[in-house]
């Protein structure tokens, strides 16, 4: 059911409640909310516009003035452009509209992301300042690999309605802490309710308030390595399974190139050859520049180690120090409880958040790639490379044909390595 089999104009969806909505079909909960928000965040717009709107015609009324009935003025009660595009965005994706249907107003025109409307759109994007844009665009890549988790959910609301059981589990599971005797039933439901959490989880809310909904993703990490296994099944235990060899082809076709050549030889035979691999890694594909909110900013390669891992002493009270991390640390990351080379613990940093990642660094590199997916979270543009090899030729995630001619070329010399 549409916008256009009921006859919803801009007018009328201005005036639409949540139950409303319910009526034309639109059964998800998120959905809902977002749309009440867009509603009253379009009503206030529309009162402000209209206090502030000029007597005479403005560059927005010719855009509108052939829409205007006959005999009116152009500049009497319509909202400048600007003010009804606002929450298309959000609009278009809950109410699509048909190309046949009968619109009052061209700036509602919007078909499957193209025509009037998206046009504008289009433009009044490019033109906001870089620190307007609260959203950081998301590599091709890493697009793409979304797109293949969304094909694991259901994607249309009335092919699998949220149901109110839905809520009631994910609230049980919410205030039932995970005693021994519950856990189980955390598990059942959390698999349960794995469409529910797609829906908001896809919705790009922060790490925080996904934490918030479902709080056993930080006192049962364990269901993080569910989450991804719900995601992709045949891929979820490949870097376990395939590190133990691969490190030590990474570490042989890293001593070809004379930068990553030094850091290997930091390392002494009896240090962890895992970090030594990882770092070898990271050093092969390091990326030089990068984009950090639209400004192109120079990356060493040791300081690009910092967005993996960084080392705090025993002691340390962890929540203070995830708490107290460096803004410049957005994207996850893991804090090393203990000495650098040999660490007795490990936390993954999610927004200003720590959840415990076990004692063995592969266990932690493991979950913490996989929370980019869990909680659908960019890669640090410092390690962008190191992560796409991982997702291509680890994991097999991601296409390794649409990664950089400097990820294939690495892959190629570590396969070519013969132990």
């Amino acid at each position: 059911m549409s916008a256009a089999d009921n006859d919803i104009d801009y007018d009328v969806f201005l005036t639409l409640s949540e139950d409303d909505m319910k009526e034309v079909g639109i059964m998800s909960f998120g959905a809902r909310r977002r749309l009440s928000m867009v509603i009253k965040a379009a009503n206030g717009a529309a009162t402000k516009g209209y206090s502030q709107h000029d007597s005479s015609c403005s560059d927005d009324a010719s855009i509108t003035s052939d829409l205007d009935q006959p005999g009116s003025s152009s500049c009497q009660t319509s909202p400048r452009t600007t003010t009804r595009m606002a929450p298309s965005p959000h609009i278009v994706p809950s109410l699509p509209m048909k190309d046949n249907m009968p619109l009052p107003s061209k700036e509602h025109f919007y078909n499957n992301g193209s025509g009037f409307l998206e046009y504008k759109l289009k433009n009044s994007r490019m033109s906001l300042p870089q620190d307007k844009k609260k959203r950081k665009r998301r590599s091709r890549q890493e697009l793409e690999v979304a797109a293949k988790s969304a094909k694991t959910v259901v994607a249309e609301d009335e092919e699998e309605p949220i149901t109110p059981g839905d809520q009631e589990k994910v609230d049980w599971m919410r205030y039932s802490p995970p005693t021994g005797d519950n856990q189980k039933k955390h598990r059942d439901l959390f698999i349960d309710t794995f469409s529910f959490r797609r829906k908001i989880i896809n919705g790009s809310p922060t790490i925080t308030d996904v934490l918030c909904q479902f709080p056993r993703l930080q006192d049962m990490p364990e269901l993080i390595n569910l989450e991804f296994q719900l995601l992709y099944p045949d891929q979820c235990d490949n870097f376990i399974s395939r590190w133990g060899r691969m490190k030590e082809q990474i570490i042989l076709a890293g001593e070809g190139n004379a930068s990553v050549l030094v850091q290997i030889q930091k390392f002494q035979p009896d240090d962890n050859r895992d970090l030594c691999a990882l770092t070898a890694l990271a050093f092969a594909l390091h990326k030089s520049v990068v984009q950090v909110r639209g400004t192109s900013t120079s990356s060493s390669r040791e300081n690009s180690l910092l967005f993996l891992v960084q080392s705090i002493p025993e002691g340390t009270d962890v929540e203070a120090a995830a708490k107290a991390k460096k803004p410049v640390y957005q994207q996850p990351f893991l804090l090393a409880l203990g000495p650098a080379r040999r660490p007795v613990q490990y936390f993954a940093v999610l927004d200003k958040v720590a959840v415990p990642c076990g004692t063995s660094l592969i266990t932690a590199i493991d979950r913490l790639f996989k929370c980019h997916f869990v909680f659908n979270v960019h890669y640090s543009p410092a390690l962008l490379h190191f992560w796409h090899f991982i997702a291509a030729f680890i994991y097999e995630v991601l296409d390794p044909h649409t990664v950089k001619p400097i990820i294939r070329s690495f892959a190629s010399s570590v396969r070519a390595v013969e132990l």
